[in-house]
C-alpha cells in the first residue's frame, strides 16, 4: 500500500508538473499578446 501511495503521488506530481508548463506556456502567450 505505502509503495501504490509513493508511486501515485510521484504520478500526481508529474501530471501537475505537466500541467504548469502548459499553463505556463500559454499564460506566457497571453503576456505577450497583451
Amino acid at each position: 500500500v505505502n509503495i501504490l501511495k509513493k508511486e501515485g503521488i510521484q504520478i500526481a506530481r508529474r501530471t501537475v508538473a505537466k500541467y504548469r508548463d502548459q499553463l505556463g506556456i500559454l499564460s506566457a502567450r497571453m503576456r505577450k499578446r497583451v
